[in-house]
């Protein structure tokens, strides 16, 4: 538990993840209870401005810098009683209802030459366009393989005549993309009751 709370308070605060700014807020105060303990044992907590609590991005302006620390100590009052465990569970459950909690996302090429994004979740692989397009799903059961050519990656659809191709800038990040998702998809068929 304690390795996985520092994983996702990680991507938290290395921007992979991220949340608006009451989540943030209410993030930061569950991680300050979980590391440092109780609100009423420190007399100032001006300590807060040295510990990360937030997003690489957030904390260019002082003042606004500032205020969200103070609104952080507020939020780290209302834990008082909650031990370390139990503010980690909190955080933990908190960041799995983050937009993008569980995906990897890979900048590609579609056939037309357009830059997309390819991405893995727990239900598949999908697709999202920079122009705002919809966002396409390959769900792991319409999926029948993975693999790469070059710096392509080729999706083999089930029941469908043709497959989707998606380009990559060079044959190691075909080769990885292919391999993780292929390594997911293999996982999905041996274990399609529990992830259904």
């Amino acid at each position: 538990r304690y390795q996985y709370y520092l994983q996702v308070k990680k991507d938290v605060v290395d921007g992979r993840l991220l949340p608006s700014l009451e989540q943030g807020i209410r993030l930061a105060g569950l991680a300050v209870q979980a590391d440092f303990g109780d609100y009423n044992q420190f007399e100032s907590h001006d300590f807060l401005r040295e510990y990360v609590l937030f997003p690489m991005d957030w904390t260019q302006d002082e003042v606004v810098l500032e205020e969200l620390t103070q609104k952080v100590a507020q939020e780290h009052r209302t834990h008082s009683g909650i031990t370390a465990a139990e503010a980690e569970l909190m955080y933990i459950s908190e960041v799995e209802r983050l937009d993008g909690f569980g995906q990897e996302i890979f900048p590609v090429k579609d056939n037309h030459g357009n830059d997309i994004h390819l991405g893995i979740f727990f239900m598949g692989i999908f697709i999202k366009n920079r122009i705002g397009r919809a966002t396409v799903i390959y769900r792991w059961n319409d999926i029948g393989n993975i693999a790469h050519n070059k710096s392509s990656i080729v999706l083999e659809l089930i029941n469908k005549e043709e497959n989707v191709l998606f380009h990559t800038d060079d044959l190691e990040n075909a080769k990885y993309i292919s391999r993780l998702f292929g390594a997911r998809h293999k996982f999905y068929k041996q274990n399609k009751i529990c992830t259904e």
